[in-house]
């Protein structure tokens, strides 16, 4: 159930909220690099078998692009998905914090680089800004997964199949780009698909994070009191 979109105060929440959160997350996140150093190796005989190809940065890096992409489209177009998506987000990332906090891994499958191309060049330049600690499960492979479910339940996409596919498409590369960069385990994908999967069922079948998009009652209790005086 979506609260009243015609209301401004809803419309307004519903943007603010996800910044905010989006702050606190980002706090977080800096706090476990600096401070929480990785205690669990994440590995699979999996991983020994996917060979590094840099050419999958570019779908790597278009998961920065489809994020606040798909955000904003639902949140223009599909209100019912925009909240279901804000929701498994702030849910999901925040036990995603949890378990780093509380299971503080990373991955050693990282080799170094010897192509000289501007790809590889570039994905050495991720490595730097990117650490492989924090790995499983896989924000960039949760958050993914999350959205190819919104995507396929959205009424605003209903009959646009070739969109559809593509985001579908695009979200398999993205799952994919996170192993062939060597910057996850094929484990951290398996968490990070298996987290947003029971959390979707989670979130569809009860009322979890709701009451963060609701309209104040205090404030609307407020202009009652003004009008009735």
């Amino acid at each position: 159930m979506v609260p009243n979109w015609g209301d401004e105060g809803t419309r307004r929440r519903m943007l603010v909220v996800p910044v905010l959160y989006f702050l606190f997350y980002m706090i977080c996140f800096v706090l476990l690099e600096e401070y929480v150093r990785p205690k669990y190796w994440i590995a699979s005989d999996l991983d020994a078998y996917i060979p590094f190809c840099a050419a999958f940065l570019i779908p790597y890096l278009a998961w920065f692009l489809l994020v606040p992409g798909m955000c904003w489209y639902f949140y223009r177009r599909d209100p019912e998905q925009y909240l279901y998506l804000c929701r498994m987000i702030i849910v999901g990332l925040t036990i995603c914090l949890a378990l780093y906090a509380i299971f503080p891994n990373g991955q050693l499958l990282r080799r170094p680089i010897i192509g000289d191309d501007i790809l590889s060049r570039l994905v050495i330049l991720l490595r730097k800004t990117d650490t492989p600690t924090n790995v499983c499960p896989s924000i960039h492979v949760f958050v993914t997964v999350s959205i190819a479910l919104a995507v396929a339940r959205s009424r605003a996409m209903s009959g646009q199949v070739r969109r559809q596919a593509a985001l579908m498409a695009l979200s398999v590369l993205i799952c994919l780009s996170t192993v062939f960069l060597k910057q996850h385990s094929v484990v951290d994908v398996a968490c990070g698909t298996a987290l947003s999967l029971a959390l979707d069922v989670v979130i569809r079948r009860t009322q979890l994070c709701m009451g963060l998009f609701q309209a104040d009652p205090f404030r609307r209790k407020s202009k009652k009191t003004a009008m009735g005086s």
